[in-house]
């Protein structure tokens, strides 16, 4: 039995009968190898960014089109200053806030109105037009990310603990614009999207509970009465916010490489599908395929290949091997479905 990827996703996902399962790898900055385009117009040309994706899920036998290049565009959209560069992804050379105190002073974002944020949906009405065998997957950037790029990481940190309803008025903001995002994204067809929010892995388990977790299960309720699948995404050793983050409403739910895979897989008790978590440089970026390959089989064997999907625990390197990138194919076509 040979599927198509959209096929392979939907029946996984549905507890169906497959032939390999997902490949869901973050594929990242990877993607700009395809097309030869520098990292700023991979952020700014939707276009361009969207048939880098589709060459790249075509190429390395991915299940999704990735949608995605920074995280940065809702907090530029709330007036954070960005640098762009030709070989990495942006970052914020200055926030909005200076004071967290300051928040009232912000607008609600509305999608259509700023340029960067649309072209997430243009990407992905065109890859939807250029690629019928295989779903687009958005990237929706969670709210404590775009908060913590909004008046500062370390700032909107300290500001969690001792400021805490200026803090919950921002990730209101920031939440509103995701919602915003999720809207004109159904207007278009997506049927998948997922949220990355890495700033919300540096909370601690009370501070997610209170703070983030009511904010994510906005996000994936307005996701389910639109009928879209969401998937979660957070970065480092999240095992203590496991047993809320497993609860906020998302179909698939990332882990990296610091989370014992067996151990979320007892914490979270079925709530949710997991999805990782080899290490994306030890594991994929610094060795050769068949390092890549094992370590994909090895996971997959801890686990006694229980129902999960495989896939490094974060974003790959903008020049990993793509000899490496496609082992993860391999390994899944032998761990099977």
């Amino acid at each position: 039995m040979t599927l198509n990827s959209k096929t392979r996703l939907d029946r996984y996902l549905a507890g169906e009968t497959v032939d390999r399962r997902p490949n869901l790898t973050i594929i990242g900055s990877v993607v700009t190898r395809y097309t030869g385009i520098d990292i700023e117009t991979y952020c700014k040309d939707p276009h361009r960014m969207a048939q880098s994706a589709i060459e790249c899920a075509w190429d390395c036998r991915l299940d999704f089109v990735q949608i995605a290049s920074d995280l940065v565009r809702a907090a530029e959209a709330f007036g954070s200053r960005i640098h762009y560069f030709p070989d990495k992804l942006p970052s914020v050379a200055a926030p909005a806030l200076d004071d967290i105190t300051e928040v009232g002073k912000l607008h609600p974002v509305k999608v259509r109105d700023v340029r960067r944020l649309y072209d997430l949906v243009d990407g992905t009405a065109y890859a939807m037009e250029h690629c019928n065998d295989i779903h687009t997957m958005t990237l929706i950037t969670g709210p404590a990310t775009v908060a913590g790029n909004t008046r500062g990481i370390q700032d909107f940190l300290v500001d969690a603990f001792e400021e805490e309803d200026a803090v919950a008025e921002l990730l209101d903001l920031a939440t509103e614009a995701a919602l915003d995002l999720i809207r004109e994204l159904k207007a278009v067809g997506a049927s998948y999207l997922y949220v990355a929010d890495p700033v919300a892995s540096l909370f601690s388990p009370d501070a997610y509970r209170d703070l983030v977790l009511p904010r994510h299960k906005k996000i994936y309720n307005e996701m389910e009465k639109a009928g879209i699948c969401g998937r979660l995404h957070m970065c480092g050793d999240t095992r203590k916010i496991l047993p809320y983050s497993s609860t906020c409403g998302a179909k698939i739910l990332d882990i990296d490489h610091a989370v014992p895979f067996a151990e979320a897989l007892r914490t979270v008790e079925g709530r949710v599908l997991l999805n990782g978590n080899i290490d994306p440089v030890a594991d994929v970026f610094s060795c050769d395929p068949a390092h890549t390959k094992a370590a994909m089989l090895a996971r997959a064997d801890e686990i006694g290949r229980a129902r999960a999907l495989f896939m490094p625990g974060c974003e790959l390197p903008t020049l990993t091997p793509l000899e490496n990138v496609k082992a993860i194919a391999d390994a899944l076509d032998e761990i099977g479905g």
